[in-house]
């Protein structure tokens, strides 16, 4: 009897023990997902960095000057979106075209 106990008492432990977590967790705004779809109704780029990238760039071959210009303007575009590091990293494909 003594035995079952203990494990009862093991089990209670475990299960308690794994629920903190749980219990630690702050509460979510339930306004969230509201305020998340007003954010891509209101100020949404998407559009507007897709155009950019296919209809004014256009087909962009690895070192041609549509990359070129491409890359530049999405460096640019980050840096007005507040992004603090939007630069490019030097990369070489080892073979041209």
């Amino acid at each position: 009897m003594r035995r079952m106990n203990t494990r009862v008492f093991a089990v209670a432990a475990l299960l308690c023990t794994a629920s903190l977590p749980f219990a630690a967790q702050e509460r979510l705004d339930p306004t969230i997902n509201d305020r998340i779809r007003a954010e891509e109704a209101q100020h949404s780029q998407i559009l507007h960095t897709l155009h950019y990238l296919t209809d004014v760039y256009g087909p962009r071959l690895t070192g041609s000057p549509n990359h070129k210009a491409a890359t530049e303007w999405a460096g640019k575009q980050m840096t007005v979106w507040g992004f603090p590091n939007g630069h490019l990293e030097p990369w070489d494909v080892g073979h041209p075209g």
